[in-house]
């Protein structure tokens, strides 16, 4: 099959871009970004040594590993749920669409009913943190709009993009084309078929094509061809972190090879420990016959998976005055322990994240100084959540303007929507981490007193909250609130008859 192409086999160019000798058409070829996600999400899933995986083989032989290497110290993980968890993450306000994980800011108070109805169709809640995780862990997201005209309904749908094999697009990051193959049961019955989807632009239409083995196929059950005049290709491909390429750099990538470093010298470590506990013995005063055999412990059942690894190996001396002992190299465990962990160390300087959830968990921090070592992960949070905030908004566009071509219920819009900015809306500010309800009380309390101290100084309160970040509105709901209250404070208290 064309899909299992480039899966059996890893080089060292699928997982370097734009370096000097190699073109970035290795890095972003098919073969190589599937080979690229499959050792990615490996190294999430803590697998990426395994024999399970057909190129863990030729990885380790590339790579000049350790022939029993294991994933001890692998952030892979750690990151990708930090990152599901901080740029999407937490619940849906789809009521009034001001607030929650994902705030919607706009002008046109149509569209918020609208996108309420889209998360509902789409399972947002549970789909937009999946799209999170999968970019944060194989540095791609792909989100497409479907048109299901039977149900009369428009979502969102994620898309794994180790079955995009190419994207068209423009000098904006538009899509103007692309080409799905991905392996599916044969409608005919039998073994699995390959399933293409190839989509082009032609002005306001869109062509969509299918195939069954490179042969046009209806799996619409209507037609192999087919045309929409939505104006646009409903699809958006988000990259987590956009270093110039045509795809994405998933957060691990740059630091694949401390990993491996740390993996290799960690269970090298752990294997010479275990090698104290079991050595090879020399047996002094006896020779190797029949009933001094090899102690070869095994399973239960005397299996050996790894008898190279399992045997107690002895060594035999005939001379009489010989003492066993055991046939162990000495090693500076310390020393071994104190560079694992300065690298250790550098890897946290190289993922805030990283150090700031160390420093959480382990109680260290509190107030001001948590603040203070969780801005540089804020930092980074809020850079990557531009990409995906940016998607998200155009595919929510697209959307919408499908839903009123079709007349879909709660999407009162059309073509003309989109191009006259009826459909502009943006996803707001919202806090990377949680507050705490003591520091939360701490911040207003400062707050307050530099807004007295200003006041004091002869600074008009309303420029001061200005300068502070208060939206106009805000302000104004505040001074009318505030002069209100003083009004009703300074009135006399009614005598009594």
């Amino acid at each position: 099959m064309a899909t299992m192409v480039g899966l059996r086999a890893f080089r060292e160019e699928f997982i370097t871009s734009g370096q000097t000798g190699l073109s970035d058409g290795d890095f972003n070829s098919y073969d190589a970004r599937r080979v690229r996600y499959a050792l990615d999400w490996a190294f999430y899933e803590n697998t990426v040594y395994n024999k399970i995986h057909s190129w863990s083989g030729t990885y380790k032989t590339v790579k000049g590993l350790y022939k029993y290497i294991k994933n001890i110290y692998n952030p892979a993980y750690r990151l990708g749920e930090f990152y599901k968890s901080h740029i999407w993450g937490g619940a849906l306000d789809d009521e009034a669409m001001s607030g929650g994980a994902l705030p919607i800011v706009t002008k046109n108070e149509l569209i918020r009913p609208a996108i309420a109805q889209l998360w509902t169709w789409s399972n947002w809640g549970i789909n937009k943190d999946i799209i999170t995780l999968k970019g944060a862990v194989l540095g791609d997201s792909v989100i497409r709009v479907i048109d299901d005209t039977e149900a009369k309904k428009v979502y969102l749908e994620y898309v794994d993009p180790a079955t995009v094999a190419s994207l068209d697009v423009d000098v904006f990051g538009n899509i103007k084309g692309y080409t799905i193959i991905e392996t599916r049961a044969n409608p005919a019955g039998g073994s699995n078929c390959e399933y293409k989807e190839v989509v082009t632009r032609d002005g306001q239409q869109v062509i969509y094509r299918t195939y069954l083995n490179n042969s046009p196929y209806d799996w619409n059950g209507q037609a192999a061809e087919w045309a929409e005049s939505y104006g646009f290709v409903p699809m958006v491909h988000i990259e987590h972190n956009n270093v110039g390429s045509d795809w994405g750099w998933p957060e691990i990538h740059p630091a694949r090879s401390k990993v491996e470093v740390l993996d290799d010298l960690a269970s090298m470590l752990t294997d010479q420990m275990r090698k104290t506990i079991n050595p090879v013995w020399l047996m002094a005063g006896m020779k190797k016959d029949e009933n001094n055999k090899t102690i070869k412990p095994g399973d239960a059942s005397g299996r050996q998976p790894e008898p190279g690894r399992e045997q107690i190996p002895m060594l035999y001396a005939s001379d009489p005055n010989a003492k066993p002992h055991p046939m162990v190299a000495q090693i500076d465990f310390a020393g071994v322990i104190s560079h694992i962990t300065e690298i250790l160390k550098e890897l946290e300087r190289d993922y805030p994240e990283l150090k700031f959830d160390a420093l959480r968990a382990a109680g260290e921090l509190s107030g001001t100084a948590l603040r203070i070592a969780r801005q540089p992960a804020e930092t980074k949070v809020n850079q990557r959540r531009g990409n995906y905030d940016n998607a998200l908004v155009r595919a929510q566009q697209m959307a919408l303007t499908i839903g009123g071509l079709r007349g879909y219920a709660g999407f009162p819009f059309g073509l003309e929507s989109y191009a006259n900015g009826a459909l502009n809306h943006s996803i707001g500010n919202r806090s990377v981490f949680s507050v705490d309800p003591i520091d939360k009380l701490a911040e207003d309390t400062a707050f307050w007193l530099a807004a007295k101290g200003a006041v004091e100084a002869g600074y008009p309160l309303e420029l001061f909250l200005i300068d502070a970040g208060w939206e106009d509105d805000r302000v104004k709901r505040f001074v009318a609130t505030r002069a209100e209250l003083e009004g009703w404070i300074e009135q006399p208290a009614e005598t009594e008859q």
